[in-house]
């Protein structure tokens, strides 16, 4: 049998345990819920690597700086 002075420590470590469960189902969820979406982009990354094609988002254009007179 446990002492009493060990059944906090036991409760204590179980809450963690506890929160531990917790943090890794988010992350499994997350998970899932976003894998559909990364299927679809590697796949696209794939077809387009596959075509000698680069996937890389295009810069926004910008008015370049004006030049102050010397």
């Amino acid at each position: 049998m446990t002492d009493e002075t060990d059944r906090p420590r036991i409760r204590e470590h179980l809450r963690e345990l506890g929160h531990a469960f917790a943090g890794i189902g988010k992350d499994v969820e997350t998970d899932v819920v976003h894998a559909p979406h990364l299927a679809k982009e590697g796949t696209k990354n794939a077809l387009a690597r596959a075509a000698g094609i680069r996937r890389t988002p295009m810069h926004e254009w910008a008015e370049p700086a004006a030049e102050e007179p010397k």
